[in-house]
């Protein structure tokens, strides 16, 4: 079925949002990204909730939807923002718990292009990324057919959209980043899993790219355009791959010393590769023994006027992987090296660090950013030179996707603070998560707590918390079954002390829960449920989240 654009338009419900400018990457009031600021750090300026007040946290509103809500919600003036796994973004005044406006993605998606049967197995015609404001506009990234969208966001109405990368498996995961007149976001692909979908399906011919887009700075005669889009490994060169995943580029910028600024994100493993470079598969081989430009598993600063690279740092050989590897009995002529490559790629953007004057501090600007294999890095933002590397678990080092950091960390000016899925090898039914906090300065383990909650004897964690204070917001995604699924049991919304680790609070959830958590003012908002019909075969609800503190008595006389 084909959308026009006045019935696409006409599917959007909408009443008029506050309006404001865009959102301040230091305000206590609102919520960026995914990150929560153009420093993706999960670190909120609001101190509202204390360790004192936190156990008044109740329920506020809470809005159910088929499949649920997983990204981090945007907050600005009194309003969240979100998609929904059944195919809307929602603006929604969490103080009132009433919805401003739907979008309908999509039909944005369907009326762009009708996917065809194999794009719709494989791709969902939705977007699961944090949305990002800027002045009356908010962006969002669509799954199916890879499409940066920009809407009105005070009313939804549609605005215009570009296509960020032509594949047919092409998808939109990371939360678009805005600096000034510029939109950047990276592009990763369903290709990889693609003999999960599609038996004997030759792999590959995607490339990850990152792309910068520019728009006009009122809403008359609204355009997106391309700026510049840099390519992973160069095309026709026969590699394929090299994701750009999540969660939120960062941004280091311009000041009196830096003329423009820079973008760093984080980069995935190798699909396919030419008979060449063989030997770069293995463990052993060298570091440098793929050319400059193939940026695989490489963590990279870019700048954001030219698309130029400015350094790019790779941390590790060649790591080949795609699903052929992971059938049974593996698919040998579909997975590109033997054995498989790790699949230790990141799935999370850097966290840009300030240099401070505190004592122990960094003599630069740092980015921070944590890989699938365990590993943490710290690298000078100027020049990618490495203060520290951190592998939290060594023995997981070189294990299929290791520990799986992922999602994101949450950085705040002394600590780092990490959720690791597995942290030792066990069965697939016993429980290993642990959350975690490193020394900022040297990468040194401060303290790690295992998930497991007197609501979850055998709790799993895979999402990165949100720092408030001196209170650590974490998500418990569920409990394992004997079959080492948690898509039946209940998730739980955890407040850790971000000294000790201590468990200062769990509220158990209505289903599993693989959100990100925002915390503004006395309210801490987030998405229960998830959709993926291959990995997570969830084809339950889950839930829009609003909790709520008790800040303090009201005045006399007033309520």
């Amino acid at each position: 079925m084909h959308f026009s654009l006045p019935s696409l338009i006409a599917l959007i419900s909408s009443s008029s949002a506050a309006a404001a400018a865009a959102a301040s990457s230091s305000s206590v009031s609102s919520w960026s990204g995914w990150g929560g600021n153009i420093f993706n750090n999960r670190w909120t300026a609001s101190k509202t909730i204390t360790p004192s007040n936190i156990n008044s946290l109740t329920q506020h509103c809470q809005l159910v939807y088929p499949f649920g809500v997983s990204a981090t919600p945007v907050v600005y003036n009194n309003t969240a923002y979100y998609p929904t796994w059944n195919g809307s973004i929602v603006a929604l005044d969490y103080t009132t718990c009433r919805v401003q406006w739907t979008v309908n993605v999509t039909a944005i998606v369907y009326n762009y292009r009708v996917p065809t049967p194999d794009v719709l197995l494989a791709t969902f015609p939705l977007s699961r990324t944090s949305p990002q404001i800027s002045g009356h506009v908010l962006f969002f990234g669509t799954q199916m057919h890879a499409l940066l969208v920009a809407v009105n966001r005070h009313t939804g109405a549609f605005l215009d959209l570009i296509q960020i990368h032509s594949h047919p498996y092409a998808v939109l995961t990371t939360s678009p980043t805005v600096y000034k007149d510029t939109v950047m976001l990276g592009t990763a692909s369903l290709e990889e899993p693609s003999a999960l979908f599609f038996p004997n399906y030759t792999c590959c011919t995607f490339i990850g790219s990152f792309a910068a887009v520019t728009f006009p700075p009122t809403l008359n005669k609204f355009k997106l355009r391309l700026k510049w889009s840099l390519s992973m490994v160069p095309p026709g060169s026969g590699f394929s791959g090299a994701a750009v995943w999540g969660s939120q580029p960062s941004i280091s910028p311009a000041d009196k010393n830096k003329k423009s600024a820079s973008v760093f994100f984080a980069t995935g493993n190798i699909y396919s590769f030419p008979p060449q470079y063989a030997h770069c598969a293995s463990p052993s081989a060298n570091i440098s023994c793929l050319p400059s430009n193939i940026y695989q598993n490489s963590i990279l600063s870019v700048d954001i006027s030219t698309g130029k690279v400015r350094w790019a740092y790779r941390t590790s050989p060649m790591d080949a992987f795609n699903g052929a590897c992971v059938t049974s009995p593996i698919d040998t002529q579909g997975c590109p090296s033997e054995p498989p490559g790790p699949d230790a790629d990141f799935a999370m953007a850097p966290v840009y660090v300030r240099r401070t004057t505190s004592p122990g501090s960094f003599s630069s600007d740092v980015v921070i950013t944590g890989q699938k294999n365990t590993a943490v890095y710290a690298l000078d933002a100027n020049t990618g030179r490495p203060y520290w590397v951190k592998i939290i678990r060594p023995a997981l080092k070189d294990v299929f996707q290791g520990g799986a950091l992922r999602w994101g960390i949450a950085v705040d000016d002394e600590r780092i603070y990490y959720t690791l899925g597995y942290s030792k090898v066990t069965a697939a039914n016993v429980s290993s998560s642990i959350y975690g906090a490193l020394e900022l300065s040297s990468g040194k383990i401060l303290w790690e707590k295992d998930s497991n909650t007197p609501l979850g004897k055998n709790s799993i964690a895979l999402n990165p918390g949100t720092v408030q204070g001196d209170l650590l917001f974490v998500p418990r995604t569920g409990d394992l079954d004997g079959t080492g699924s948690f898509l039946a049991s209940k998730g739980g919304l955890v407040v850790l002390d971000t000294k000790q680790g201590r468990r200062l609070l769990e509220r158990e959830l209505d289903v599993m829960f693989q959100g990100g958590i925002a915390v503004v003012g006395e309210y801490v908002l987030f998405g229960t449920g998830y959709r993926n019909g291959v990995v997570y075969d969830y084809r339950g609800t889950g839930s829009f989240h609003v909790w709520k503190v008790v800040t303090g008595r009201p005045r006399h006389g007033k309520e």
